[in-house]
């Protein structure tokens, strides 16, 4: 199965946050993400971005 990575850009339009608010959430540890390179951007797993919205709206 192939597993879909995400850019941080992309992720946070699938959101709609900011980027810094995005990376806020990684560095909280509440949606996991890899670092790609030493300057590179973060890798979000499409599934994160769905399991971060079913908690997040699981008591609407």
């Amino acid at each position: 199965m192939e597993k879909k990575l995400l850019l941080t850009k992309e992720a946070a339009n699938i959101l709609r946050v900011s980027e810094e608010y995005l990376r806020s959430l990684i560095r909280d540890k509440r949606i996991a993400a890899y670092k790609e390179g030493r300057r590179g951007g973060y890798r979000i797993p499409a599934q994160e971005i769905d399991r971060y919205i079913r908690r997040r709206y699981k008591g609407i």
